[in-house]
């Protein structure tokens, strides 16, 4: 099976346009199988042909490379420091911001930074950008449409000013979309974030819970590229189970647990 699963991910990589070199192998052909079996085959060589001649299910697979879980506030005594630290004193030393949600999913998380702002009166001194691999995903956050699970955090006051309810049955009852004036602030594009160049000029990047089926190798290489990516004084924002180890070595200082901070020397490691 692993000799099977080597010649897979030659085969199937020129089409995802993603390495799975880069994905812990575990996990990767774990959750291989398991869209193997969804299909109701016993081979790779089997998979392979069915992906090769059934574009939906290319793309089924496509998407399923990627976990699009996602809720507003996630971690929300995190979200608080964010708000109430993080980003008064970006506001304070930048006239605008270019805020970055590096694997956006639904856009829950770059939506919970765009209600901070408003809070704080400065949504109109921010560009707020979301990338994710999964076209689908994309889809649903540019219209703004969330699902039940991914708004407990979120209080009847903002519900109220933000959104508005969805009818709608099965999974998608009790959902609400995010209304049209607020959706316009946001902007979402189609990145692979182990392959395409990163933004540029970045005050704010936010990559949580993205990380955690590559390699450590393209773990460093990612967070390199996000050091680099940074204004000097700009944020890296991680989630709330992840470390970066050796981020000394990289160039960042950690102001606070899970915020990672490119000091304003600008130095480069």
């Amino acid at each position: 099976m692993q000799d099977d699963f080597l010649i897979f991910k030659r085969q199937i990589a020129p089409w995802v346009k993603v390495d799975l070199d880069q994905y812990k192998p575990r996990q990767m052909e774990r959750r291989i199988r398991s869209m193997m079996t969804r299909a109701k085959l016993d081979t790779l060589e089997a998979y392979y042909e069915l992906l090769k001649a059934d574009p939906n299910r290319l793309r089924e697979f496509i998407d399923g490379l990627t976990i699009n879980v996602s809720e507003f506030f996630r971690n929300p005594e995190k979200f608080e420091e964010l708000e109430r630290e993080v980003l008064p004193d970006l506001l304070s030393r930048f006239d605008r911001l270019r805020i970055w949600s590096a694997g956006c999913s639904s856009g829950a998380e770059l939506t919970s930074v765009a209600i901070q702002l408003d809070r704080l009166e400065a949504l109109d001194r921010a560009e707020l950008i979301g990338t994710d691999i999964d076209r689908g995903i994309l889809d649903r956050a540019s219209d703004g449409l969330y699902l039940p699970y991914e708004l407990k955090n979120l209080s009847d006051a903002d519900l109220d000013r933000y959104f508005t309810p969805v009818e709608g049955r099965g999974i998608e009852a009790g959902s609400v979309r995010l209304r049209p004036e607020w959706r316009r602030r946001l902007t979402y594009k189609s990145q692979n974030l182990l392959e395409d160049p990163p933004l540029s000029s970045c005050h704010l990047i936010l990559c949580r819970n993205v990380v955690i089926y590559f390699t450590q190798e393209s773990k460093d290489k990612l967070y390199r590229a996000f050091y680099h990516t940074l204004e000097p004084g700009g944020i890296l924002f991680i989630g709330g189970t992840e470390r970066i180890l050796d981020y000394r070595d990289m160039g960042f200082s950690q102001p606070r647990p899970f915020f990672y901070s490119k000091p304003l020397s600008g130095g480069t490691p």
